[in-house]
């Protein structure tokens, strides 16, 4: 994947004049902050805030930060729009690259912000995806993701993390990009969030098998996005999305220099107008694609609203106040890749012909180092192209369904080993009546409660009525009149609803017959202890959301039985009506059921939780089974990883030599043979001249 940092058309001077700039109309960085809502945790604590938003100010404890703040009510949907959307359409349009740069402590939102595939609110890698595909629509076009991790200055692919090393380069035509980093090709945005989930997956599975904390590595999400226009003119843009590790971490050495470096690479963006401080860091040297000033800047500041975040958060905020005095030049890059391969084959052969036709045994390293150079970005410059794009993301994407097959973590794999809950055709129509039960359910109890509210209105203005003097009975009548016909309708409402939920209760029940019978079809995945954990606390998840979801309709059941039955005694002793014998009998009968119901509830909720703590203990058995297993598969990795490395470098080696003794012995016979002919061709020369004398 190739990762361009340099504007205008090639052929002309790539570095930014940036002293042009003066008296230009500049484009600034545009900075935002969010704050996250309480957490769980911090609402059970008592947690008080410390963060207020409003007024294009984020107020810290009563310190005021001119800077653009969202508070939790925002969602992710209208994050997009208020920040994004705009610099997105443009970069489409115009073809300029984007940077969206997400700071700020460990669990302030960032991953949340950035969404996933099944986020409830579309994060802003889906929302921009969407936009992406919207807007090429469909013209000819390619687009490509990529997704790389970066912790202890060391690099992982997470669309296809084999053990391999990945290295930064840097050419003076291509920009920067990392050689050898997975690109792969996506038709739709579905496609795309599916990588990019599968790509957060594999960092939990690398915290939680090589312990590599995501909250202590950088994550950048690449989307390379190229298309023609009507009058077939190319467009390339590029979108990028920085993960930061967390400002929290400034006491781990890794974290705190790579956070140390980009400080300073934008304090140097502030104050000088060519920054060259890129190569403090991994990190910065790959975000020199959207800090070398002709990039458009979207900058987003998480935050935690409490005090006991407060020193963090100041330090996020002073931060983004740098950010936010970065002046920008956007330019769109049209980059001819048909005349950058041009030149750089004449520069490849010129450098040839230099090595060719020296004379003298002794070759100038230059002319080596020119030629490599030379042969490398041409190599990558080829890359570029849509044909060997598309190619080079057909054989990525064989070698990542291998990989992570081997690893465990492929999505594809999941999907194989969940077969009997979402792969057959018939779980996927139950799932999708289900579906279909459970949002009429959700309007039709909207409905009922709505009735339920004007009823017990109505009932307190009857009563209100009731109890003032000489008041028109015509008036108390049709009070009553109304009243009946809420209660006659609430109790269809009530009805409808039991129909509804009897409904739900059976398709769930299909449902979950259903996939037990396809649980026998399922394949086993032998040596995947991770994933089998993980899979398991998926289902510990699913079978606590859905109790909870149960336990919560029978307490809402029960409270609105009780509340009508309340209400019609209520209307009852407004009409002055005595009750029964039988009717006395009759509700205590019902509030004895109801507490037999409470007590089944409570029951059930005593077996429910027995039963996830047999589930806990099940995870707990096989986690310490195969503990020991894990390791000694891990040692004996370890060791083919070795043997298999110290013979690649051996091997790497003896081809660089042999390699280098064909070279050197190729450059000196072609000086023997060049120095020969210059020779014969004298010889000759003197020859004609002799032969001509004599005749």
């Amino acid at each position: 994947a190739v990762v361009s940092t340099q504007s205008g058309h090639y052929g002309r001077e790539h570095k930014l004049n940036l002293s042009k700039w003066h008296g230009r109309s500049m484009h600034k960085t545009e900075v935002y902050v969010k704050v996250r809502g309480l957490i769980n945790s911090e609402k059970e604590s008592g947690a008080s805030r410390a963060v207020k938003c409003g007024d294009d100010k984020v107020t810290v404890n009563d310190k005021a930060y001119q800077l653009t703040g969202f508070g939790a009510e925002i969602n992710n949907e209208q994050l997009y729009k208020a920040t994004l959307q705009s610099s997105v359409i443009q970069g489409l349009t115009k073809g300029i690259k984007l940077g969206v740069v997400c700071v700020g402590e460990s669990k302030s939102g960032k991953s949340t912000v950035l969404g996933t595939a099944n986020s409830t609110s579309p994060g802003l890698v889906s929302c921009t995806a969407d936009a992406i595909f919207q807007h090429i629509g469909d013209t000819p076009s390619f687009v490509g993701v990529s997704y790389i991790n970066v912790f202890q200055e060391r690099f992982t692919d997470l669309l296809n993390p084999e053990d391999r090393e990945l290295k930064v380069k840097s050419q003076a035509s291509l920009g920067v990009y990392v050689e050898s980093l997975s690109e792969i090709a996506v038709k739709s945005p579905n496609d795309l969030m599916r990588l990019f989930d599968q790509g957060n997956k594999v960092r939990k599975i690398l915290e939680l098998e090589m312990g590599i904390p995501s909250t202590k590595s950088h994550a950048i999400f690449t989307i390379a996005a190229e298309y023609k226009t009507k009058d077939s003119s190319l467009v390339r843009s590029q979108v990028q999305f920085y993960n930061v590790a967390g400002l929290n971490h400034s006491s781990d050495p890794h974290v705190s220099n790579s956070l140390k470096s980009l400080e300073a690479l934008v304090a140097e963006c502030v104050s000088t107008e060519q920054p060259t401080g890129y190569n403090g860091s991994k990190l910065t040297q790959l975000m020199r694609s959207v800090l070398d000033k002709s990039a458009y800047l979207v900058v987003l500041g998480h935050v935690s609203p409490t005090t006991q975040s407060i020193d963090t958060t100041t330090r996020t905020l002073e931060f983004l106040l740098k950010w936010q005095q970065i002046q920008l030049d956007p330019q769109p890059n049209t980059l001819d890749t048909h005349k950058l391969i041009e030149d750089l084959r004449r520069r490849a052969a010129a450098a040839r012909n230099a090595i060719t036709t020296q004379t003298s045994g002794n070759i100038p390293k230059e002319h080596i180092a020119e030629l490599d150079s030379s042969l490398a970005a041409l190599s990558a410059a080829k890359r570029l192209q849509w044909a060997d794009r598309e190619k080079a993301s057909v054989l990525a994407e064989e070698q990542r369904r291998q990989t992570l097959a081997d690893q465990g973590v492929l999505e594809w794999i999941t999907e194989t080993y969940r077969s009997a809950n979402n792969s057959s055709s018939a779980v996927l129509l139950l799932q999708k009546d289900k579906d279909n039960l459970v949002n009429e359910y959700k309007k039709q109890r909207k409905i009922v409660d709505d009735l339920k509210t004007r009823l017990q209105g109505s009932i307190n203005k009857h009563t209100t009525l009731a109890n003032l003097p000489n008041q028109d009975e015509a008036v108390l009548q049709d009070s009553l009149t109304r009243i009946h016909k809420l209660r006659d309708q609430l109790k269809t409402g009530n009805d409808k609803l039991k129909d509804l939920k009897k409904g739900v209760k059976d398709a769930q029940d299909k449902l979950k017959l259903e996939r037990s019978l396809g649980k026998d079809d399922s394949r086993e995945i032998a040596g995947n202890f991770a994933l089998t954990l993980m899979l398991k606390k998926d289902e510990v998840s699913h079978l606590k959301r859905d109790n909870e979801q149960f336990l919560e309709e029978e307490k809402e059941r029960l409270q609105s039985e009780a509340e009508q039955d309340i209400a019609e005694i209520k209307l009852s002793a407004t009409q002055g009506t005595t009750l029964t014998l039988e009717q006395v009998v009759e509700l205590q009968e019902e509030g004895a059921t109801q507490n037999t119901q409470l007590s089944h509830l409570a029951l059930h909720v005593q077996c429910l939780q027995a039963e996830n703590e047999k589930l806990v203990e099940t995870v707990e058995a096989l986690r310490s089974a195969n503990k020991v297993e894990t390791e000694t598969q891990k040692a004996r990795n370890l060791l083919t990883f070795r043997q298999y490395k110290d013979f690649y470098e051996e091997a790497k080696t003896a081809t660089n030599a042999k390699y280098q003794e064909l070279l050197n012995s190729c450059i000196q016979d072609c000086i023997f043979l060049s120095s020969r002919n210059a020779e014969l061709t004298e010889e000759n020369t003197d020859l004609k001249r002799k032969l001509k004398h004599f005749s």
